[in-house]
C-alpha cells in the first residue's frame, strides 16, 4: 500500500510585522513567517507582467533552466547533463516560451538568479547587473533585511506548473522572497528533517550535494522510508506576499500563477547556525 506523505503544518501569516517583531519572533529562533500584501508596495507588483518585461529587459540574451519535464532539475532524468540543460535566448521570447502554448511546454523553461543576478554585494563591492538594472528600480529591499548584510538579489519568472527540486540555500544566508505575480506554494523542512531528507552524499556522482534525492511529487517508500518520518512546513504565496526563509531550511517551490515572477533578497544572519544542516555544508566544503 502506497505511504501517504505526512500532513504539513502551516506556516504562521500576518498583515503587519515591524521589523522589532520580526527579529524577535522569527529571524532570531529561525521560524518562517508570510507576510500578505507586504510587496504591493512594490513599483515591479504593476508592472512585471510579461508585456512590461519583454518592452523593459526583454532583448537582454540570458541562459535558462531547461528541463524535460516541469521539474526543476529534475534528478529522475538518466544523465546529469540532462538534468542540469539549460539554453539561451533573448528574455522576451523566453517569456513567450513560458506564456504560449501547451502548460507542459511552457513548464520546462526557468529563469532564476543562477543565471543572471540582479545585485549582489561581497566584502562591501556592491555589483549591480547593468541590463536588467530596469528590473532593479522596480523593487525595493524589505524593511527586514539589513541592508550592511545584504548578500544576493535574484529575479525568477516560470510559467505555470514549474516545481523546483528540494533543496536547501548553501550560501547560509536568511531568504525573503517576494511573489511579484502569479501564485506558488513552497514546502519547507527544517535543519532537524536532515536525516530524513536524503540529499545527495559528497563524493558520489551527483554534485548537487545540497539538494534531496527524493521527488516530492511522488516520494519512493522503498528507497526513502524515512521521509515519511519528516514534518513538512507549507506556505502559499499570492501576488503581493512576502515568504521569510530561515537559513538552512530545505525548500521546493510549486508555480501555480499562469506567469510568476518573484525576487529573492538573500542577507547573512547576524551569527552563524549552527544545526545538522549547517554543519554538513561545513563538512562539505572542509570547514
Amino acid at each position: 500500500m502506497k505511504q501517504a506523505p505526512p500532513v504539513a503544518k502551516l506556516v504562521e501569516e500576518t498583515r503587519e510585522l515591524d521589523v522589532r517583531t520580526f527579529r524577535e519572533r522569527f529571524e532570531a529562533v529561525d521560524r518562517p513567517v508570510v507576510v500578505r500584501g507586504a510587496a504591493r508596495g512594490f513599483r515591479a507588483f504593476e508592472r512585471w507582467n510579461p508585456e512590461y518585461l519583454s518592452r523593459t529587459v526583454g532583448s537582454v540574451r540570458v541562459q535558462h533552466k531547461l528541463s524535460v519535464t516541469n521539474k526543476h532539475p529534475d534528478f529522475d532524468q538518466p544523465t546529469l547533463a540532462v538534468s542540469f540543460a539549460r539554453s539561451e535566448s533573448t528574455l522576451g521570447e523566453l517569456l513567450s516560451a513560458m506564456t504560449d502554448g501547451a502548460e507542459a511546454e511552457r513548464a520546462k523553461r526557468l529563469f532564476t538568479g543562477d543565471e543572471r543576478f540582479l545585485l549582489r554585494r561581497r566584502e562591501g563591492v556592491t555589483t549591480l547587473d547593468s541590463e536588467l538594472a530596469p528590473l532593479w528600480e522596480d523593487v525595493s529591499v524589505p524593511e527586514w533585511v539589513p541592508e550592511e548584510r545584504l548578500y544576493t538579489v535574484w529575479a525568477w519568472f516560470s510559467g505555470r506548473g514549474v516545481r523546483t527540486w528540494l533543496h536547501y540555500d548553501n550560501n547560509g544566508c536568511h531568504n525573503v522572497n517576494a511573489q511579484i505575480t502569479g501564485r506558488k506554494e513552497c514546502l519547507l523542512f527544517e535543519p532537524t528533517a536532515l536525516s530524513e531528507l536524503y540529499f545527495f552524499e559528497p563524493g558520489g556522482p551527483n554534485p548537487a550535494h545540497n539538494c534531496s534525492a527524493v521527488d516530492v511529487d511522488a516520494p519512493d517508500p522503498m528507497r526513502f522510508p524515512r521521509f515519511f518520518d519528516a514534518t513538512p512546513w507549507r506556505a502559499s504565496l499570492e501576488a503581493g506576499d512576502l515568504l521569510f526563509i530561515p537559513a538552512w531550511w530545505a525548500h521546493a517551490f510549486f508555480h501555480h500563477g499562469d506567469f510568476n515572477a518573484n525576487v529573492n533578497f538573500w542577507w547573512t544572519p547576524d551569527a552563524p547556525r549552527d544545526n545538522a544542516v549547517s554543519r554538513r555544508q561545513a563538512a562539505i566544503e572542509g570547514r
